[in-house]
């Protein structure tokens, strides 16, 4: 019975990671040029503080955060701008055009060594013993890489390496609030002041 089970369970894990379609890198050049790149750039290299940077990110991660945008599940920063864009593309063009972003070359961006940098580099680095905040290079790797899911629950822990401040800093008080939910991040960021994250956001953003 156990065995049973267990099969069941890998058949049921199976079917779900086949519900992404796989994407054409082609197509999803052409979704990105006509409808991603005013906001993220063609390249995924979003130079506006307000739109994440997409290139070379997980495409699982993209999909899913995509389709609870269009699915009104992720209401966020700018999330209700994204919606109307997205809500005309099925889930094989989402699966192209995160295809397409993952392949695309990150430019790196640059630290304010005057803005907390030592303290940032703290926070992602080794954490904060004092307040059990876990260091973010833990999940995120240790360039801010990230690193796939390795078929857990979790999609992946994404990349974050060359993210904008401003960007990291919003979405984590998000987390905060609970505005955007995810438990591993809520309970991270609920333990952070303002300054830690502006100093790990900045420290994040020199990252490549």
């Amino acid at each position: 019975m156990k065995r049973f089970t267990l099969l069941a369970l890998a058949l049921a894990a199976g079917s779900v990671m086949a519900a992404q379609p796989k994407g054409d890198i082609a197509k999803g050049k052409e979704i990105a040029t006509n409808i991603c790149a005013a906001c993220h750039a063609a390249d995924g290299n979003s130079g506006i503080a307000m739109y994440p940077k997409l290139s070379a990110q997980f495409p699982n991660y993209i999909f899913h955060q995509t389709k609870a945008i269009k699915e009104g599940k992720r209401t966020t920063g700018a999330a209700a701008s994204m919606a109307p864009m997205v809500m005309g593309l099925s889930d094989q063009d989402i699966a192209d055009v995160s295809a397409f972003y993952a392949k695309q070359f990150p430019k790196a961006g640059e630290a304010n060594p005057k803005d907390n940098f030592e303290l940032g580099a703290r926070i992602f680095r080794g954490g904060l013993a004092d307040k059990k905040v876990p260091a973010c290079m833990a999940c995120h790797g240790p360039n801010g890489a990230g690193m796939p899911g390795g078929g857990t629950d979790i999609v992946a822990y994404p990349r974050l390496g060359g993210q904008h401040q401003a960007y990291i800093v919003e979405q984590l008080k998000a987390y905060q609030s609970g505005q955007r939910a995810n438990a591993i991040m809520a309970d991270v960021a609920q333990r952070m002041s303002d300054e830690d994250m502006k100093a790990v956001a900045n420290f994040i953003q020199g990252l490549h």
